[in-house]
């Protein structure tokens, strides 16, 4: 009777058997990575699936090294860091006035910064890359902060503003009437209170610039500013592509996104249910 219990209740609910298939599809990629961060390039040739003859740390090691994978990541630190600052920064100042404030032109000044999420920011490659020759910051861990903040200013926006619509105005009122300055009121006031927002912004700014592998290639030149992609890419070769050594190098950078992650969980929890209950 206990062996059917699963199957009938999967059959009653079929959103449980769509979040089993989803959690198998998740789960899968995330399995073959980790048992093939211990295996040799043949032994992954020879069973993808299989677990590794050894547990040894050796893949890691050699990762590390080879691609000198420690100086790399504080280049990718840096400048993840760096861009989720930034946005953070820029477009909570941008949304405060969009969102707290009622004028005519708010809604026109939103949907050009909504625009900025819809138009593909690759298609103006060559005209970003002559922009950033012009201003020297080729080949430079700050052009690459610009860059990235630039590109996730809009989808910050949008979400700041709609976080801040719904706090009250007389928070507002009762923090001018103290003396309060409008620099104040954002920072003291509305952005402690949009901490969900914050989180959301800082997470996907995160993952999206942490992973990035377009920009460095064609802004960085020198090996002393590669980032950790482009560090993982010397393990893959015309003739000979080393794949033990890239999926350790590809676990290794996906600890500190993980990291954070985990912290800001509650977090991000709470603004996926608060941005559901927005009008």
């Amino acid at each position: 009777m206990t062996t059917l219990a699963i199957p009938q209740k999967l059959t009653r609910r079929p959103g449980w058997t769509i979040l089993l298939v989803w959690t198998a599809a998740v789960l899968l990629p995330l399995y073959i990575l980790v048992v093939s961060c211990f295996k040799t390039t043949a032994e992954i040739y020879d069973n993808r699936l299989g677990l590794p003859q050894s547990w040894a740390l050796d893949n890691f090691v050699r990762a590390w090294t080879r691609a000198d994978l420690g100086h790399n990541f504080i280049n990718s630190l840096l400048v993840t860091g760096g861009a989720v600052v930034l946005t953070i920064i820029v477009s909570a100042m941008a949304a405060y006035p969009l969102s707290r404030y009622k004028l005519g032109w708010n809604g026109i000044m939103l949907g050009l910064f909504l625009s900025g999420i819809m138009l593909p920011i690759r298609l103006a490659s060559v005209e970003l890359f002559t922009l950033m020759r012009g201003l020297g910051l080729l080949d430079s861990l700050t052009g690459l902060i610009l860059v990235y903040s630039a590109i996730r200013i809009p989808f910050a926006v949008f979400i700041f503003a709609n976080f801040m619509r719904v706090l009250p105005s007389e928070l507002d009122e009762a923090a001018r009437m103290d003396g309060a300055g409008e620099t104040r009121i954002l920072f003291q006031i509305v952005l402690p209170m949009v901490k969900p927002a914050v989180s959301i912004v800082a997470i996907f700014t995160a993952i999206a610039v942490w992973n990035d592998f377009f920009f460095p290639l064609i802004f960085i030149f020198d090996d002393r500013y590669k980032t950790v992609p482009l560090a993982i890419s010397v393990f893959v070769g015309q003739f000979r592509t080393d794949w033990g050594l890239v999926f350790a190098s590809l676990a290794i950078s996906m600890a500190p996104i993980l990291i954070m992650y985990c912290l800001l969980a509650r977090q991000i929890r709470e603004g996926v249910g608060a941005g559901g209950g927005m009008k």
